[in-house]
């Protein structure tokens, strides 16, 4: 039995003349689970869009082919029907919330598809503990880091019970126990007859549950590549404290997450920022770009105290990417998002800098390109790519490996040492030990709301 088919699917979006699907054909079996990894705008995305029905009915552009689930076509059966069979989790979690609280949010699909009211308290308690955040079931989801909203963007697909379950980068902003947790909700999914498909840059974590990997490369399903050895990072010697944090107390409501926290960034050095999802390491990033001023303590610049500075003051000081950062995009073009920064510069020296930044971040080619038209991780980029532009004397990265393949963190890493070798102190915020392994010359960990070094760390 086949679960979902498609048949020579060909798709360009409708402002672009790039092919984002290009003959695919694909079989899915009940029980079924399927790995696809391939590099940013490989069309992973797109191709499980595909089978939701969500391409082309919310998207436009031009389709050929068939796609079929549950013997239904997805051109002639409405989303909100296939939705009843197909559950998606998307790569940006945060676009996935519809309501405030936690529980609200999980039981809004339930309440759309006719699910009687007294099921739905059971439905939405028994989706959080599967999803390992039932602890979460009253909190506003403003409140929650980006892991957590993952997970509890997972929970609200799992609520449905679909056929059909479709992970785009699952694991993107999850820690280890979440990852962990992950894969032990897809075993028991498996198990119950639920075919998943997962699209993954960091295939490697859920090798062991798929029953067959495929990659995506320029719309067409190939055999899957091993990933590029990533080449050495030069290691610049840490030189002066640039940005300290001394005494910080910051947090939502009434309690804090961060307690005395103490820091220092010294220009040449990159920081790897670890800790759990929810520890509050977007909460510490927000607190250095002046998004959040905190209960107490204080925010020094080269030794002048900024805890009062607005955001747009500290600009181009200190330059910070969000996790979600590609929501935040405010031009039509990609060359003149990377420009916005940059309006003091002489005309020559700003043209220079998007030129070498677009090309270091594989985005020459999208240069005229609208970002909405871009992949998710592609929107990454140019996010990235307006940060680093500016050549912030310090640099905070919030997840930044998020919706990258192997080659492009690679390309970041030795991106982000070119940076630091200029003076530069870069602070990343990520649960990518791989790469923060690779580029950074320093560890600190979030716990319980306080900042230690790694090796003190492990002396514990």
């Amino acid at each position: 039995m086949t679960v979902v088919r498609l048949e020579r699917v060909t798709y360009t979006p409708g402002r672009s003349d790039l092919r984002a699907l290009d003959g695919v054909d694909l079989a899915l079996a009940p029980g079924e689970v399927v790995v696809v990894e391939g590099p940013s705008g490989g069309g992973k995305s797109t191709l499980l869009r595909a089978i939701a029905g969500l391409v082309p009915h919310f998207r436009g552009g031009r389709f050929t082919g068939r796609v079929t689930v549950m013997g239904r076509d997805t051109r002639t059966t409405a989303p909100g029907v296939l939705a009843r069979h197909v559950g998606s989790l998307f790569q940006e979690p945060e676009t996935q919330a519809v309501r405030a609280v936690v529980a609200r949010d999980v039981a809004f699909g339930l309440e759309n598809s006719g699910v009687p009211a007294t099921e739905i308290p059971r439905r939405i308690d028994e989706s959080l503990d599967i999803a390992g955040v039932l602890g979460l079931r009253e909190r506003e989801i403003a409140t929650l880091s980006g892991g957590e909203r993952q997970r509890v963007a997972l929970a609200g697909v799992l609520a449905a019970r679909p056929d059909v379950l479709l992970l785009d980068e699952p694991t993107s902003q999850l820690d280890a126990a979440g990852t962990a947790a992950l894969c032990e909700t897809i075993s028991v999914l498996r198990r119950d007859g639920v075919t998943i498909v997962i699209g993954e840059h960091r295939g490697e974590r859920m090798a062991h549950l798929a029953d067959r990997t495929i990659a995506m490369r320029n719309g067409r399903i190939g055999d899957p590549q091993p990933p590029p050895v990533a080449a050495p990072v030069p290691r610049t010697p840490p030189g002066d404290v640039i940005l300290s944090l001394s005494g910080i107390d910051a947090g939502y409501g009434p309690s804090n997450i961060l307690t005395g926290c103490r820091l220092d960034l010294r220009a040449g050095s990159i920081t790897a920022l670890h800790g759990p999802n929810g520890s509050g390491k977007s909460t510490l990033s927000r607190v250095i770009a002046g998004l959040l001023r905190p209960v107490r303590g204080h925010v020094q610049l080269r030794g002048i105290d900024i805890t009062d500075l607005p955001a747009e003051h500290r600009h181009p000081a200190i330059g910070l990417l969000t996790q979600d950062a590609g929501r935040w995009l405010l031009r039509e073009r990609v060359d003149d998002e990377v420009a916005f920064g940059l309006g003091r510069l002489p005309v020559h020296e700003r043209t220079g800098r998007i030129r070498r930044t677009l090309a270091a971040l594989d985005l020459a080619e999208h240069a005229g390109r609208h970002p909405l038209d871009l992949s998710v991780g592609e929107r990454e980029r140019v996010a990235l790519a307006a940060v680093l532009a500016a050549h912030p004397d310090v640099i905070v990265l919030d997840e930044p490996s998020r919706g990258m393949d192997p080659a492009r963190k690679a390309a970041l890493a030795g991106l982000l040492a070119g940076h630091a070798a200029r003076g530069a102190a870069v602070l990343v915020a990520t649960h990518d030990a791989e790469f923060a392994d690779h580029v950074a010359d320093r560890h600190v960990d979030l716990i319980e709301g306080q900042l230690l070094e790694r090796d003190v760390v492990a002396l514990r």
